[in-house]
């Protein structure tokens, strides 16, 4: 299963922390993101926060795909 199922993959929280991060002209949590997502079939280790279940706060957004 592990092969063929990414470990990390982009999840709606995660994409609207980095979006959030550079609103605010910080960067490097996308740069960082985009280099975990390059490898989502590698053990990460020190990366293993992206692979977490959601927060609370991440469960109920709201996502339009008509942007």
């Amino acid at each position: 299963m592990r092969a063929v199922n990414p470990k990390y993959v982009l999840r709606n929280y995660l994409a609207q922390q980095v979006i959030q991060e550079a609103q605010n002209g910080d960067y490097a949590p996308m740069h960082e993101l985009i280099k975990v997502l390059a490898r989502p079939f590698d053990e990460q280790p020190e990366h293993e926060q992206y692979a977490a279940p959601p927060p609370d706060w991440g469960k109920h957004m709201n996502i339009s795909c008509s942007s």
